[in-house]
């Protein structure tokens, strides 16, 4: 743990972070499966997360505290191998009782990203269900914060990119073909909605990636070790994902 994270152990009082131990040991699977180290830094990096966001709530829905960290803990599994612990751009983050939509549309939203106010957007049933059942590849918050990943990696100059660039470059040239299997219904784990556009192949295959690790390794190796080294971690180790070996 480095030096910062030993300040804010220091700093935060030990009921918050049980609390924050508690909640995740009950709701977040890839939580239960790590080491005390590694449960350690993950309790310390949702607390930072929660304090850089301001969540809001529509009128009459109530965000408590355990539905605050159930979503910050999202967040962090996704970057737990990462240097970066919080997103610079999307501060805002609304959460409505149930799906959603927008004046003069019909659909219906679970969840998006408003790069312009940079806002995201959740309905709780479905960021929720992401968690009751942690091996069906479906997770909201995984998939929502998957695009502000690759949003503020966008807006980075090189020297603070989040995402190593070869790495992301090297996963863009796997994705096109993966894009193209997706599209001719010849992939037996992406969804069809993951075929839209790289954005959203990047998104669906972070949930794969977290709930289905094997299974998106048998489908397509490439992509699977590419994404251990974009994102610093191997879910296929669940109690030290972030120690993994480097691909022979």
């Amino acid at each position: 743990m480095n030096i910062r994270y030993r300040v804010y152990d220091f700093l935060l009082s030990d009921p918050r972070k049980q609390q924050c131990h508690e909640v995740l040991m009950a709701r977040n699977s890839y939580y239960q499966a790590l080491d005390r180290v590694e449960q350690k830094e993950f309790v310390l990096r949702t607390l930072i997360f929660l304090r850089s966001v301001n969540i809001h709530s529509e009128h009459g829905f109530f965000v408590s505290r355990e539905m605050e960290i159930l979503l910050g803990s999202a967040f962090v599994q996704i970057t737990l191998g990462l240097k970066r612990d919080v997103l610079t751009y999307f501060k805002r983050i609304f959460i409505f009782s149930k799906p959603y939509s927008y004046k003069n549309m019909n659909t219906l939203f679970n969840g998006d990203v408003n790069p312009i106010t940079g806002s995201i957007n959740l309905s709780w049933p479905a960021i929720e269900q992401g968690f009751i059942v942690p091996t069906e590849g479906v997770n909201l918050a995984i998939h929502e914060f998957g695009h502000c990943l690759i949003l503020e990696n966008n807006y980075c100059n090189f020297l603070r990119h989040i995402l190593h660039p070869k790495q992301l470059k090297s996963w863009e040239r796997l994705a096109l073909k993966q894009l193209v299997r997706i599209r001719q219904g010849r992939s037996t784990l992406f969804r069809r909605y993951a075929g839209t556009n790289l954005m959203e192949l990047f998104a669906v295959a972070l949930e794969n990636f977290f709930e289905k690790p094997y299974a998106l390794y048998a489908e397509n190796p490439e992509m699977y070790k590419n994404m251990c080294m974009l994102l610093k971690q191997d879910p296929r180790d669940p109690a030290k994902p972030t120690q993994f070996h480097h691909f022979m």
